[in-house]
């Protein structure tokens, strides 16, 4: 269906661009480039990618929008330290009062198995499998909007080149000559435009959030598997510190670096 609805996307682009086409140039905007460079490039995008991948893209540059991963940290080294001297100190209604209270979902899923007296295999492998869902959305973000930056350009030298055919077509009026190549360019611009101020600049700003979500997720499912094997507290502590001064990530997919591998 997604291939359907993609190509008359595209399709329609192309008509509704081509009833505004003309060799008139009035300045920098110009409505076939500006429906052209519009529409086709999500269209491309619509029949490339599943209505699934296309909802999470959205959800993940959302997410990246409202949310901020480093601006979390400090609430979650918080939270972690003192939901370990709870369970230290086996006062569980406390340690299950700070689950209550924090928003993350693998911190609270996690939280939970520690109370729960989990083995630690299955908290790590629960860490790997609650995180990778986590940064799905991340990276369907990331990935669709790095492909409508390449859309975009490509259609742009489509447009002109389409733009120059009608303009070789008609070399005997030499009075439109200059301006009809203007118009043929505008096309390219439009694309560049896109490309480099729009899409691609989402796409790098998903990717460093889903780098950031990533390192955070590393430092609960760390934290938490320490607080299962009942570490001394000054040990998490310690942990915790290095994931705030920006310790490296132990695991590629934003998990623990055992269940990673």
């Amino acid at each position: 269906m997604h291939v359907l609805i993609g190509a008359l996307v595209i399709i329609g682009s192309f008509l509704a661009a081509f009833q505004y086409i003309s060799m008139d140039f009035d300045g920098f905007f110009h409505l076939y480039a500006a429906i052209l460079l519009a529409g086709v490039p999500i269209g491309l995008g619509i029949l490339t990618y599943r209505f699934t991948t296309i909802g999470r893209a959205i959800r993940g540059l959302f997410t990246s929008l409202v949310k901020n991963p480093g601006a979390e940290r400090d609430r979650l080294v918080e939270n972690l330290v003192a939901f370990a001297r709870a369970v230290r100190a086996d006062r569980p209604a406390d340690a299950a009062a700070i689950l209550e209270r924090e928003d993350d979902a693998l911190f609270r899923h996690l939280g939970r198995q520690v109370l729960d007296q989990t083995e630690v295999e299955e908290i790590e492998l629960d860490a790997l499998l609650v995180g990778r869902r986590q940064l799905t959305d991340y990276k369907s973000g990331e990935k669709v909007f790095g492909s409508l930056g390449d859309f975009a350009p490509a259609m742009g030298m489509i447009g002109t080149v389409i733009g120059l055919i009608l303009l070789l077509a008609n070399m005997q009026d030499f009075e439109n000559l200059g301006p009809g190549m203007a118009i043929a360019l505008l096309t390219t611009f439009y694309g560049l435009l896109l490309a480099h101020l729009l899409y691609l600049p989402l796409s790098r700003m998903i990717a460093d959030r889903r780098s950031q979500r990533a390192e955070n997720l590393n430092l609960i499912a760390d934290t938490m598997v320490k607080i299962a094997r009942r570490r001394p507290i000054h040990e998490i502590q310690q942990a915790v510190g290095a994931g705030l001064s920006g310790g490296q990530p132990r695991g590629a997919d934003g998990t623990h670096s055992r269940s990673s591998g």
